[in-house]
């Protein structure tokens, strides 16, 4: 049969402090060991059993011999320790506790809380323990009861309370924005009473009479506020606002939305926000956003949180960007460039996508099926566009659609979409690019295009593109190629007539030869028997001097012929070659010595070359009267083409009478000579030749001469290669 019951007191913790105590029933036969708790059957198993098993905490008994007497199965999970091995162990001995110290823990009462350091299965370890003293008759301890935890919990339920705790002062005081609690019971007793005095229409029956709404305001007193209160209302400290009646602080004009805020709390809505416009303490109006919230236990204690946001800066920078929005249509509207701004939002998904597919070149894979190109076309709208572009394109407001960019960019413009698409999707700068398109009339036009994105742009962010037309801009770069063209053509026919004594020397030599071949052969045919292999050797002499002569007339006309220049692949070697033999009879009478250095891998340039050999030509007659007061022993010319990177240059020195300093640069200005009978023009059609093909020529002086170089964009080939070819 069970014993008497004995009630034991068990500390429940949270946070390091017992909450409440809860009362079990120890039910002892005297005989037996058993127990069992009243909240429900005790727990089983192959150990035992202890009456405070259901508890999350650890709970030890022991007597005052120090002996164990309970240990529950928190404290196995605590101490690493089994019950049935700590049943009957000294305490101090299993957990390392000192019993020296244990009298003056009951010193000033039978109960005591501290951290102790303990030894369990895992190691030492700092347990947060509570303990209670069970006296007997006399006041004899007889048992003492302990409920502990392990101090890491306590340490972080301790954090999660502080923690929470600064939040709420955050949000209360730390933020910028306006926080503080009203006492509301008085206004809300006020609204029942007259609600329940038949008002049905509580919202009209307080605007109806401004003065009630006054009444209730005055109600109403301020119990707390935050720091971005006290700034936002003026007041000198928080005691200037605490205890104020809310009206102060609610000009006539708002007192509807003050209204609002009352109805939202009695139809006990989650809470009120609207924009509406308060006071400061001296009077001055302030735009706000203002909002009301409660929760159930506020509303018990009758205290409303009121959150105030300044939207004075907001106001104040939104009517800044309405202005500045208005400007910038102004201008937009006004450019004398084409401006169109796209609308890409859904165009970013289709991107998005292809990225997912792993599509690298979008460009050539948008031209390769034409319903992906379509579908993109119909992707991109234009937000906005410009007179100027609307001139530029050939169609009238009234043709801009809403949706898609197909009545912009025809199919036969789809190509220069493409492309501008595939540089966003590269996440590239696309540079401004010269672009001729077809406007719905047919005609075309030649125009400048350029976009501007930033790399991290939001899909809602427009994409701006700027259009200029460029078409006469073109007419009269081809009108000045057509001037230059002719200049240099009228340069190299007044070279020509320089070179009249070598053209005529070049010419007469292979004449001669037809002469005295033709002579020779009518003499061996008027012998008897003429010889026929004499014959045949003097007919293949007169046809090769025949030749020779059509060269030099072909190699003339090529540079008197008004041809436009063509671009090819040039060896400078072989068009260096090509050029001497102009030169080589003044060279011989101007007892020049002549040198020609080429590099292994001769450079090959996309250039024209009866032009580069005008360049040649001119370089070398200059360096050739440079010489002419210079004894003929000193007399050298030196001509090299050497090949870097990505230029190639040929360089013309003499070892004539040099510069004059500060002449460098006039040198190839139009017109400008320092020949007694120069015209001016040769040195300026070089340079002109020169920039045309991308390039730049120099002039230096050098010891004893000048150095003029022409550099040239290198292509990247070989000039043997091309010569092979």
């Amino acid at each position: 049969m069970p014993g008497p019951a004995a009630e034991v007191d068990i500390p429940l913790w949270h946070g390091g402090h017992a909450l409440c105590d809860a009362t079990y029933i120890l039910l002892n036969d005297g005989n037996s060991a058993e127990r069992a708790a009243v909240a429900g059957d005790a727990t089983h198993d192959r150990r035992g059993s202890d009456p405070y098993d259901l508890l999350n905490e650890s709970v030890v008994r022991f007597g005052a011999d120090g002996v164990i007497r309970g240990w529950n199965l928190a404290s196995e999970a605590l101490y690493g320790i089994e019950r049935s091995a700590a049943v009957g162990c000294d305490l101090a001995g299993l957990l390392g506790d000192d019993k020296q110290d244990w009298p003056a823990r009951f010193r000033a009462s039978d109960n005591w809380e501290g951290e102790i350091a303990r030894t369990t299965a895992a190691g030492p370890a700092i347990v947060q323990v509570r303990w209670r003293a069970k006296r007997g008759s006399g006041g004899v301890l007889e048992e003492i009861l302990e409920t502990g935890r392990a101090a890491t919990e306590l340490a972080d339920l301790r954090r999660q309370v502080k923690s929470a705790t600064y939040r709420f002062e955050n949000l209360f005081q730390a933020l910028a924005v306006s926080f503080f609690e009203t006492d509301f019971r008085k206004v809300g007793a006020e609204l029942k009473r007259v609600r329940d005095s038949g008002v049905t229409d509580l919202r009209g029956y307080l605007l109806a009479d401004p003065a009630r709404v006054r009444a209730l305001m005055d109600l109403e007193d301020i119990v707390d506020v935050n720091a971005a209160s006290v700034k936002l209302f003026g007041a000198d400290s928080t005691d200037e606002m605490l205890g104020n009646r809310s009206s102060r602080l609610w000009p006539d004009e708002s007192i509807a939305d003050y209204v609002g805020a009352l109805i939202a709390v009695m139809e006990k809505q989650p809470h009120f926000v609207c924009e509406t416009r308060l006071l400061t303490l001296d009077g001055q109006p302030i735009d706000t956003l203002f909002t009301v919230a409660w929760s159930p236990e506020s509303a018990k204690r009758g205290v409303m949180v009121v959150g105030v946001v300044d939207l004075r800066d907001q106001k104040r920078a939104y009517s800044e960007l309405q202005r500045s929005e208005e400007k910038f249509r102004r201008l937009f509207d006004a450019m004398s460039i084409g401006l169109l701004e796209y609308d890409f939002s859904q165009a970013d998904g289709l991107l998005a996508r292809y990225r997912g597919e792993g599509v690298i070149d979008l460009e050539r894979h948008l031209l390769s099926d034409r319903g992906r190109m379509a579908e993109l076309i119909d992707a991109i709208h234009v937000g906005a566009i410009n007179d100027r572009a609307l001139e530029i394109f050939g169609i009238d407001r009234d043709d801009v659609e809403a949706s898609g960019v197909g009545w912009l960019w025809r199919p036969e413009s789809w190509e220069i979409v493409a492309h501008a698409v595939d540089g966003r999707y590269q996440k590239q700068t696309i540079p401004p690019e010269d672009r001729r398109f077809a406007k719905p009339d047919g005609t075309e036009v030649d125009v400048n295009i350029t976009l501007w994105a930033d790399d991290d742009r939001r899909s809602d962010q427009p994409v701006l593109s700027g259009v200029i037309d460029i078409s006469e801009r073109l007419r009269a770069h081809q009108r000045l190629e057509t001037v230059r063209t002719e200049f240099a053509h009228a340069s190299r026919i007044a070279t020509l007539g320089e070179l009249a004594a070598s053209v005529a020397h070049e010419i007469s030599q292979p004449l001669a030869a037809i002469a005295a071949n033709s002579g020779t052969t009518i003499r061996a045919l008027d012998r008897e028997a003429p010889k026929l292999p004499l014959l045949r050797s003097l007919a293949e002499h007169t046809l090769s001097a025949a030749n020779r002569a059509a060269e030099i007339v072909a190699r003339i006309r090529s540079v008197v012929a008004p041809i436009s220049p063509k671009r090819e692949l040039v060896s400078l070697e072989e068009m260096v070659s090509e050029a001497l033999p102009f030169v080589r009879h003044e060279l011989k009478l101007g007892k020049v010595r002549q040198a020609f250095h080429f590099c292994p891998e001769v450079p090959v340039v996309f250039a024209d070359r009866v032009q580069l050999q005008q360049v040649v030509v001119n370089l070398v007659m200059n360096a050739i009267q440079a010489m002419q007061d210079v004894p003929v022993e000193d007399r050298c010319l030196d001509i090299s083409v050497t090949g870097m990177t990505d230029l190639a240059t040929l360089t013309v020195e003499d070892t004539g009478s040099g510069i004059v300093p500060g002449d460098h640069e006039k040198l190839f200005d139009s017109f400008y000579t320092t020949k007694p009978r120069g015209m001016g023009i040769g040195l300026a059609v070089c340079r002109s030749i020169a920039e045309s093909h991308g390039g730049t020529i120099k002039a230096f002086s050098v010891p004893g001469g000048s150095r003029f170089v022409l550099s040239l964009p290198r292509h990247p080939g070989i000039g043997e290669a091309l010569s092979s070819n």
